[in-house]
């Protein structure tokens, strides 16, 4: 997942493309089904913080991996009566 400020250092010092395994609309989603507050950080698309930046993902491969990550997280938080 890329974050805003992430992506605006990305862009600012040249680096080129980002890659990126899983998208902060998925994270909202996972968050949601999951119950979980959503991000206070506005989900914002790495398209419109950095124009014309070559970017690819979420990579399917790993983002149910980091799908997974977040429910494991999540129910360690939860607890268990």
């Amino acid at each position: 997942m890329n974050t805003a400020p992430c992506a605006a250092a990305h862009g600012w010092v040249g680096l080129g493309r980002i890659v990126y395994a899983s998208s902060s609309e998925q994270l909202g989603r996972w968050l949601a089904d999951l119950d979980v507050a959503p991000s206070p950080v506005a989900p914002l698309p790495i398209q419109q913080i950095v124009p014309g930046l070559k970017v690819e993902g979420p990579i399917a491969e790993l983002d149910e991996r980091v799908h997974a990550l977040h429910k494991r997280r999540h129910a360690s938080l939860t607890v268990k009566t």
